[in-house]
């Protein structure tokens, strides 16, 4: 029994930076066109994307968003988009001045960016907090009670949400920071997307769920950093830190404590609800994205103290490519430039914990086909599949 992930940071960005709506339309095609191709050659079980945008201008119907979800739809998945900053929600306007500058963006024109993540129509998908039984489907018991108080006593403001596939109480959205957005890189708001899926557990008859948590995130990059300026680079390394303190002792821990003293709320002892059981297997944490540090870095180390395993290490992100008769030598995730060859490695699926969840056996061999497409060459920025055995669970 395994799961199969897919990572990838779009590159949506540059869409919004083509200063024509011809080129705009042209790189939007090509990043549709790669990603189709991924989720056809792959068939994950779970994307996570990072820098996924929507825009729409005033002679525009509607928001246009860069995925194509309809032919998304078509293979089998639902697409659900997070902005984190748009054009609208935040005062400064600094980030999209950019974008509008010397192009034919029409005046007012509204443009997001944020994350991303597709799903297979079936996926076993419960809030997360949520402890129903394998056999209960999504979105659980749960979330319909709140959904039938809403039908006897609907909130105008909470209609848009329910007619969203529940986007939001069926993915929780983390904040990893605090401070004001100022229309720059530094102050960028960065979140945890979490991503709950119950399965069957993979052993005869044995009832007790597995609880999958599959976390997008997007660390912190900061102005002039990784260009020689020490101070930079230390101070960058200090934020993504404080962020991983939010991960793995706010989310990861907090929910694992939880489990060990039992389920309790508010810290009293209960009893579980008719669909609920609390006999459950270990919780599994896949953390997904564009981390922004390298492998010799203090934030990997960090990780890696932390139990956790990077699931495409090593020479698994070294690669050899040819297109017309060009050959070309891959090391990691990350380009100068789309299509240029990857330099640096960025982005990672890792699981954890080992010794609790993952039994510590779980060597390079069971990863065997984990790796890192350097064909795909829409973004700076090359996407990670990995296939994560969960036959290794207790």
């Amino acid at each position: 029994m395994e799961l199969k992930v897919l990572n990838w940071n779009i590159g949506g960005a540059k869409v919004l930076e083509q200063i024509t709506r011809g080129k705009r339309e042209k790189e939007k095609k090509v990043i549709n066109r790669d990603l189709q191709r991924l989720i056809k050659a792959n068939e994950p079980d779970v994307v996570t994307l990072q820098e996924v945008i929507a825009y729409k201008q005033p002679s525009d119907k509607k928001v246009i968003h860069l995925i194509e979800k309809d032919i998304i739809d078509k293979l089998g998945y639902k697409c659900f988009f997070f902005p984190l900053i748009d054009s609208l929600g935040f005062s400064s306007q600094e980030k999209w001045k950019k974008v509008t500058d010397k192009s034919d963006w029409e005046e007012n024109t509204y443009f997001s960016q944020g994350n991303g993540i597709l799903l297979r129509k079936n996926a076993p998908l419960f809030p997360f907090w949520d402890l129903s039984k394998s056999n209960q489907t999504s979105p659980g018991e749960r979330l319909l009670s709140i959904y039938k108080q809403h039908k006897i006593n609907p909130v105008d403001d909470l209609i848009k949400e329910f007619d969203n596939d529940f986007q939001n109480y069926l993915i929780e959205r983390v904040h990893l920071e605090k401070g004001v957005y100022f229309g720059d890189r530094n102050t960028e708001p960065r979140v945890a997307l979490i991503t709950h899926l119950i399965l069957d557990s993979p052993l005869k008859n044995d009832s007790r769920p597995i609880d999958v948590f599959i976390l997008n995130v997007h660390l912190v990059t900061i102005m002039k950093e990784r260009v020689g300026i020490p101070s930079k680079d230390a101070e960058a390394t200090k934020l993504r830190l404080n962020q991983l303190d939010a991960i793995f002792d706010g989310i990861i821990s907090r929910y694992n404590s939880w489990f060990d003293d039992g389920f309790p709320h508010r810290g009293e002892k209960r009893i579980p609800e008719t669909w609920e059981t609390f006999e459950r297997h270990q919780p599994v944490w896949l953390l997904c994205g564009d981390f922004n540090f390298t492998e010799n870095s203090d934030e990997y180390d960090y990780i890696m103290r932390r139990n956790f395993i990077d699931t495409t290490p090593g020479h698994r992100r070294i690669a050899v490519t040819h297109h017309d008769g060009v050959t070309t030598k891959h090391s990691g995730t990350k380009t100068s430039g789309a299509g240029n060859p990857a330099t640096l490695t960025l982005d990672y699926i890792f699981a954890g914990p080992k010794f609790v969840t993952f039994d510590p056996l779980f060597t390079d061999a069971v990863m065997d086909d984990n790796r890192i497409d350097h064909n795909i060459k829409s973004s700076d920025h090359y996407p990670i599949i990995s296939k994560i055995p969960l036959y290794m669970i207790r």
